[in-house]
């Protein structure tokens, strides 16, 4: 099966800042013991469990025991690479976002590892490809200021999340037009393959962006898992979607003709699986596409 190119691997790496470089380093001299696609998985798994469980008791006590069940597959040594390449990945972006230079950073170090497999569709999209589609789907400065004047913020469903590359996009348009995104947009992330939840959840969770990450079936609208970000949790993000749906049931019932029923919201907790999102899940994955809803 084709893997990534020499010509593909030279850009993502040329493009690359030093903690990415030493992300590699260190995973790539990781990898001669416990091999290559074994060693990204754990660090991602274990780095997604390590911010979630800070924050989601509610889930504490079964991702802790996943935790430590990675844990016990490494030495003390590996273990405080790992943690390195964990650190090196958070001052990246910090430098990220505080030069306003944002990236699919875990997407192209994926590929600069040679991980990319046509068969597996394990490739991510460059980011420059990524921010003109996000450009596109997100619209001018104008319309994005008046909808989030509107409404309060934007709700994004991306239906085959991938790293995240293209939701990175979408934040990256809203900054760019002087909105705060981590407060004026909403994001559910989709994707079948639980090392993409897993690495789409990290990026999301270090840009501090408000969202819930399914590990499901957009096309099947099937769902095993939801992960929260810490943004979406201390930002009282079940709250407000909440009050979203119901303020939508009623605009509904509104508009709806007499002799039709309105689709109402389901039950208050259950914010993530309610009739809006399953639609837009729906549209999305029909299309193929992230969208805005």
């Amino acid at each position: 099966m084709a893997k990534t190119s020499k010509a593909q691997q030279r850009r993502f790496f040329n493009s690359a800042d030093e903690h990415q470089k030493a992300i590699v380093e260190i995973l790539r001299e990781l990898s001669r013991t416990h091999g290559l696609d074994r060693t990204w998985s754990d660090w991602t798994e274990m780095s997604a469990l390590a911010l979630a469980n800070a924050v989601d008791r509610a889930q504490f006590e079964r991702r802790e025991k996943r935790y430590l069940e990675i844990v016990g597959h490494y030495h003390k040594e590996d273990l405080q690479q790992l943690a390195k390449a964990f650190a090196h990945l958070v001052q990246c972006w910090e430098q990220r976002v505080a030069a306003g230079e944002f990236g699919d950073v875990l997407g192209s170090t994926f590929m600069m590892l040679d991980m990319g497999n046509s068969g597996t569709g394990q490739f991510f999209t460059p980011y420059e490809v990524s921010r003109l589609m996000g450009a596109i789907i997100m619209g001018d400065e104008h319309d994005l200021a008046s909808e989030v004047g509107r409404r309060g913020f934007l709700r994004l469903m991306e239906p085959a999340c991938g790293a995240g590359g293209m939701i990175i996009s979408a934040a990256h348009a809203l900054h760019d037009a002087r909105i705060n995104y981590q407060r004026a947009m909403h994001v559910i992330a989709i994707d079948i393959d639980l090392r993409c939840v897993h690495m789409a959840y990290l990026q999301l969770a270090l840009l501090h962006i408000p969202a819930i990450v399914v590990h499901g079936n957009a096309l099947g609208v099937e769902e095993w898992e939801q992960w929260y970000t810490p943004a979406h949790i201390l930002g009282g993000w079940t709250g407000r979607l909440r009050r979203r749906e119901t303020e939508d049931a009623a605009l509904a019932l509104l508009v709806t003709p007499a002799g039709e029923a309105a689709v109402l919201p389901a039950s208050p907790g259950e914010v993530a699986a309610s009739p809006a999102m399953s639609r837009a899940a729906g549209r999305a994955a029909a299309a193929g596409q992230m969208t805005l809803f």
